[in-house]
C-alpha cells in the first residue's frame, strides 16, 4: 500500500491527482523547532481529508535549539484534534543540531513523545503512540536507544526492496520511505517521497502482531494466546473487524484497517 510525503517546498498538490493514482496514505509536514509553521500545512491538511487519502502530519525535530515540549505544542496547536481515520502524529528525528552528547538528543525526543501521546490520550481518550521517522545510520549513531521500541516506525531507506531497520525495533517497521526526492510524481509539481506500508498477515510475527492480538482481543473477536503469531484465528478475526467496517474482507491488515484498529 503506497503513499507519500511532502512538504511546502515540494510545490502544489492536486490531491485527487495522488489518490486516483493509487496513492492511499500521506504524510506532510505541519511544524519545525518551535517557530517554524510549514505554510502549506493547512491547505494540505483540509484537502486531504475532504478527498479521502489517510493522512498523517509530522515535526522536524531539533533537539538543542528550543525545548522539546514547547516543540510538541507548537505542532499540536497547528495540526488541531485529530479525527477518526488519521494517521499518528510523527517525530521525524535525523538531526543532532551538533550535540555531542546523544543522551541529550534521545531524552530531548523521549518529552516530546511523552508530550504528544499525553495530550492525545486527553484529547481522544485513546492511548495513540506517535510514530518515530529516521533513518538507520542516524538512529546507529544514537546507539539504538530501547526506550523507543513502542514506538511505531517509518524507517527511510531508499533503493532497497526491504529496509535495514535499527535493533531497537528488532526487525519490525511499519512504514518504509523506499524513495526520497522523486520528480514526476502523479499530482505533485515538484518533489515527493515515496513511502510504503508494512501490511501484517498470516504467518507474520512479533510485537506489532502481538499488538494487534490485544486490539482484537479487546474488542471480543479474538480469544486464543497473545503470543505474537498471526496464527489462522487472527486472521479469522481480522476479516470479521473488516467486515464489520465496511472493509475490504482479506484476513490482511493493511492500512486502512491498521487506522480503523487505532480508533476503535
Amino acid at each position: 500500500m503506497l503513499g507519500i510525503d511532502v512538504a511546502a517546498q515540494d510545490g502544489r498538490v492536486d490531491w485527487t491527482a495522488v489518490k486516483n493514482s493509487g496513492k492511499i496514505f500521506a504524510f506532510v509536514k505541519a511544524t519545525e523547532g518551535a517557530t517554524v509553521k510549514d505554510t502549506a500545512f493547512t491547505h494540505h491538511w483540509q484537502t486531504m481529508k475532504a478527498v479521502g487519502i489517510i493522512r498523517g502530519a509530522y515535526h522536524f525535530f531539533h533537539p538543542h535549539t528550543s525545548d522539546p515540549v514547547v516543540q510538541a505544542q507548537e505542532f499540536l496547536a497547528t495540526i488541531g484534534k485529530l479525527e477518526p481515520g488519521d494517521l499518528p502524529p510523527v517525530l521525524d528525528i535525523e538531526v543532532t543540531d551538533n550535540i555531542s552528547n546523544k543522551k541529550v538528543v534521545i531524552d530531548a525526543a523521549k518529552r516530546w513523545l511523552a508530550k504528544v501521546e499525553e495530550t492525545l490520550l486527553q484529547q481522544t481518550g485513546k492511548a495513540i503512540k506517535p510514530i518515530v521517522y529516521t533513518y538507520p545510520g542516524f538512529w546507529n549513531e544514537l546507539g539504538n536507544p530501547i526506550d523507543f521500541a513502542g514506538y511505531p516506525l517509518w524507517i527511510a531507506h531508499y533503493d532497497k526492496p526491504q529496509p535495514n531497520v535499527p535493533s531497537t525495533w528488532h526487525g519490525e517497521y511499519l512504514i518504509h520511505q523506499y524513495k526520497g526526492d522523486v520528480s514526476g510524481v502523479t499530482g505533485v509539481s515538484g518533489k515527493a517521497d515515496l513511502n510504503r506500508f508494512k501490511e501484517l498477515q498470516k504467518g507474520d510475527s512479533g510485537l506489532r502482531v502481538k499488538q494487534l492480538q490485544q486490539q482484537l482481543a479487546n474488542i471480543g473477536l479474538y480469544t486464543d494466546d497473545i503470543d505474537g503469531n498471526f496464527s489462522p484465528a487472527v486472521e479469522d478475526a481480522v476479516s470479521s473487524f473488516q467486515s464489520s467496517k465496511g472493509l475490504q474482507v482479506d484476513g490482511i491488515v493493511g492500512i486502512k484497517t491498521w487506522v480503523s484498529l487505532l480508533w476503535i
